[in-house]
């Protein structure tokens, strides 16, 4: 039986609030429990639990600096008592919830740091994230000169090399 390794991610996404145990997992999926830790591990490099923690830390952080909600509030969404999220967010990023939100919230509109864990080869590093619009309109670029028509817009972000 092989492990769709991609099917397992999806599943972690869409089901985060409700996660509790990588059991759930294999039941859900109808995968053994030891293979299915194993498979992850050797394709990811990374623990199937260990993706789990970093994957609802991204998601916090994400919910921090895109809204105004309350840090309780958020940790209750994404399936944590606010006290066990609030330790996971400290282990992982070395900073309170409320320290992050103050340090990248709302100082560059639609432009953000967001923190990248490569698990393949273990570096950490901040990347710049900037939407295709903002910088269109950094470059004052606002139409094609061809048309002198609006230029199409995209939701696309890209991702830039590493922020110092």
């Amino acid at each position: 039986m092989l492990i769709d390794i991609v099917q397992v991610k999806s599943f972690v996404s869409t089901n985060l609030p409700a996660l509790r145990k990588t059991q759930q997992i294999a039941t859900e999926l109808n995968y053994p429990l030891d293979k299915l830790k194993r498979s992850f591990y050797k394709s990811e490099r990374v623990s199937l639990s260990r993706y789990i923690r970093e994957f609802r830390v991204g998601r916090i952080k994400e919910r921090l600096l895109t809204s105004d909600a309350p840090c309780k509030v958020i940790c209750l969404e994404l399936g944590v008592r606010e006290d066990v999220g609030a330790r996971l967010f400290k282990s992982s990023t070395g900073m309170t919830m409320e320290e992050f939100r103050k340090a990248y919230f709302g100082a560059m509109p639609k432009v953000w740091m967001m923190d990248r864990f490569d698990h393949r080869d273990q570096n950490r590093g901040l990347r710049l994230v900037i939407t295709e619009n903002e910088i269109r309109k950094a470059l004052g670029r606002p139409t094609t000169k061809e048309t002198h028509q609006p230029t199409p817009q995209s939701n696309e972000a890209w991702i830039q090399g590493r922020a110092h």
